[in-house]
């Protein structure tokens, strides 16, 4: 989970972690806070026991906090999921994905999953319905990406973008194998970017940079909204 100045979000997501219905010794979460200017790592230390651990890395950028820590995952892990910090899942979400890894077809690679809203009522739920629907068919993601541990040697976060890292990372990563699509209701996360800066004005930025080359894409960034 990379995380910078999330301090009023990361607690909440931390503690649905904790809670996950999935034995403690099968999986960890790992915090890379990455030069934040508030309490965000005070905030994720009050968690780290067990299997939480957290690091504070100069690495600046969303993609080199996904690298580090993914650097930092347990080699005997077979899955990593990338979470953002304000992103929350539900007891039951490592058993639904158990269940899909355990019974496909095909070698899979990297994936992702359905998201919900935590807010915005019912414009927010048929826009979020939309973008599962486009990731689901185009092959992206938003908010989670969930990859395959030994293929993380090969593929790896661009560090040089700030939007759309996580489209050419799944992108890379199929070249190693198959996407998937997990259908579930135990993901939601925040709408506070779609509220602050618009549904409309997201959905066209998002489109543009998505068939921009990489060297293109390098020019886009977002707004810091906290």
């Amino acid at each position: 989970m990379p995380a910078h100045n999330e301090e009023g979000y990361i607690g909440a997501t931390l503690e649905h972690l904790a809670a996950l219905d999935y034995p403690d010794q099968r999986y960890e979460v790992l915090v890379v806070e990455n030069g934040s200017s508030d309490r965000t790592l005070d905030v994720a230390r009050r968690f780290e026991c067990g299997n939480v651990r957290v690091f504070a890395s100069d690495a600046r950028g969303v993609s080199a906090a996904k690298n580090a820590g993914a650097e930092q995952a347990s080699p005997d892990g077979d899955w990593v999921v990338f979470l953002d910090a304000d992103t929350l899942l539900k007891a039951n979400f490592l058993t639904e994905l158990e269940s899909l890894l355990r019974n496909a077809r095909t070698p899979l690679s990297v994936g992702t999953s359905s998201v919900r809203p935590i807010e915005g009522g019912r414009v927010a739920r048929a826009w979020f319905a939309y973008y599962d629907l486009a990731h689901r068919l185009g092959k992206g993601s938003y908010a989670i990406q969930i990859a395959r541990r030994s293929m993380l040697s090969l593929v790896r976060f661009d560090e040089a973008l700030v939007m759309g890292e996580d489209t050419r990372f799944i992108k890379d990563a199929c070249a190693q194998g198959d996407f998937f699509f997990l259908p579930t209701d135990t993901v939601l996360t925040s709408t506070r970017r779609f509220e602050q800066v618009g549904y409309w004005r997201l959905f066209l930025r998002w489109s543009v940079v998505a068939v921009l080359p990489p060297r293109l894409q390098r020019a886009f960034g977002y707004e810091i909204i906290r």
